[in-house]
């Protein structure tokens, strides 16, 4: 298979084992911890806690989502890493304008000037700041992954930009693109955005789309080749998880097994039993997998959620850039 880029280096995309595949490890701080300090998950030691937990159910590689200058920390992933002895594979790209001040940069730098950021981030090393700047200390760790993300709705202009700058960076490096939905919005726009710009459905991974489960709206953006991320097991306060093993059982029957991925997106300290809360990242595979299971679907389709479908999903596919 191929090779798939992690804050320890590029490991072959068949020794990833089961994934996570959208994770918050860490997050330092910036203007989304300001207005909620929830999102604060600033402990090195809490993340090992939480990710051993996981490693019990055998798995092995964690998807960190955090982009630039929004509280990701790249060298905590390292450290996290190397103590918990798994896969990370890091984020560059951009959250939603709501966690970047109304004078930053993503307004006033270029659509190229920002991909050539992008770009170093992967093929050179991450910003030691996450280009919180002025001065830019690379570290040998890359990035494996981009992220563009659009608000409810609608995509701004500012992040219509953004994803161009990550379209561009992905066809220099092959890395993936995984965007972030609000409520489950705009995954259709934003597929076609991405592949109006050249970008391969197959790099493409929609995130959150199951805080919208309509089977149909899944299937319409199944249909166009991306995959689909679901980590909204556990939401009591929208729906219970009844409603998401039903949509996944509907998007299955309906052929579309090999492109589903699964994940927490526990992003808040609330979520996670190491900081007293609940009901811990180990939730996802102690508790809604053998769900699945018991709702009917195989080992072997619920191995292609976990193994086989990321695996194809992170992998760097082939350069059609400089």
């Amino acid at each position: 298979m191929g090779k798939v880029r992690t804050v320890l280096g590029d490991v072959d995309s068949a020794d990833l084992g089961m994934v996570y595949a959208h994770e918050h490890l860490i997050i330092s701080g910036g203007l989304g911890v300001m207005k909620k300090s929830d999102l604060l998950l600033d402990s090195v030691e809490a993340a090992c806690m939480e990710v051993e937990d996981v490693k019990q159910y055998n798995v092995k590689t964690f998807v960190d989502m955090m982009p630039l200058d929004c509280g990701r920390h790249p060298e905590r992933l390292v450290e996290i890493s190397k103590r918990t002895n798994t896969h990370i594979i890091a984020t560059t790209g951009f959250h939603k304008p709501m966690y970047y001040d109304d004078i930053h940069w993503i307004y006033s730098y270029t659509e190229d000037q920002i991909r050539e950021l992008l770009v170093a981030e992967i093929t050179e090393g991450m910003d030691r700041h996450s280009y919180n700047g002025p001065i830019v200390e690379r570290i040998s760790a890359r990035a494996g992954l981009l992220k563009g993300a659009s608000d409810y709705n609608r995509i701004s202009a500012v992040s219509c930009k953004l994803f161009a700058a990550a379209a561009g960076a992905q066809l220099l490096t092959g890395v993936p693109i995984s965007t972030h939905t609000e409520e489950g919005t705009m995954g259709l726009e934003q597929i076609r955005l991405l592949t109006d710009l050249g970008v391969d459905p197959a790099s493409i991974i929609i995130c959150h789309t199951d805080r919208n489960p309509d089977p149909e709206y899944h299937i319409a953006m199944l249909q166009s080749g991306v995959y689909l991320e679901y980590d909204n097991a556990s939401r009591i306060k929208y729906w219970p998880d009844s409603m998401i093993v039903d949509l996944i059982l509907k998007v299955v029957e309906a052929g579309y097994e090999d492109q589903i991925l699964l994940g927490t997106d526990f992003a808040l300290r609330s979520y996670w039993k190491s900081y007293g809360g609940g009901p811990g990242m180990a939730h996802l595979a102690a508790s809604f997998i053998p769900r699945l299971k018991r709702n009917g679907l195989s080992d072997e389709t619920i191995a292609k959620f976990m193994v086989h479908n990321p695996a194809r999903a992170f992998q760097i596919k082939e350069q059609r850039g400089g």
